[in-house]
């Protein structure tokens, strides 16, 4: 058998385990980009990285504008003065569900202090509007249909979030599920904030 035959039945065989058979390419590397998310998540790693080298921290965050849940559009640089969290979240990451409860309890802990805002990257927005029911998020949500703010804000996997120091500066990003105390550690640490 030649190694292309024996390659394309491996394959095929592997499709089929997986669930991919008649699975376009680019919606395989998209399901394999959000399974290896997903197993990070679950085994509760998170990639942390500080501020990019080089860029004008506020340059990022000032640039973004968005549309709220509620229909009202507005922009990150009206949070300057204020510190922020931002987290970019879907209903198809199991890992931004999970974290969802524990972002709305540290949100009411800091409330009047640090804000947060969650944008619904890359989403159906009926599914955007069903999980953040169902988790009880009551700060303010955003939508990014198209990932422009997750590409301005130099988001790198699913959930990321983003800390934003009174000045409108990026001080860090996370990417992967952060539980609670995981996130406030981050708040006291990167936004100088404690409970």
């Amino acid at each position: 058998m030649s190694r292309d035959v024996t390659k394309a039945r491996d394959e095929s065989m592997l499709d089929k385990r997986w669930g991919l058979a008649g699975v376009s390419p680019s919606r395989r590397v998209a399901v394999s980009a959000i399974a290896l998310v997903v197993a990070a998540g679950l085994a509760g790693v998170a990639v942390v990285r500080g501020a990019p080298e080089g860029r004008t921290p506020s340059s990022a965050a000032v640039a973004v504008d968005l549309v709220g849940f509620d229909g009202q559009t507005f922009t990150l640089a009206e949070y300057r003065g204020t510190p922020l969290v931002v987290n970019f979240w879907a209903s198809w990451c199991p890992s931004c569900a999970a974290e969802m409860p524990a972002f709305e309890s540290v949100y009411q802990e800091f409330k009047g202090d640090v804000e947060f805002v969650g944008i619904n990257n890359n989403d159906n927005r009926e599914a955007a509007l069903e999980l953040a029911r169902s988790t009880g998020v009551t700060y303010r949500l955003a939508e990014d249909p198209r990932g422009e703010a997750f590409a301005a804000l130099e988001g790198v996997g699913m959930p990321t979030t983003i800390f934003i120091d009174g000045s409108g500066g990026v001080v860090e990003t996370v990417a992967g599920g952060l539980s609670g105390d995981q996130l406030t550690a981050l708040i006291e640490e990167h936004l100088e904030i404690t409970r």
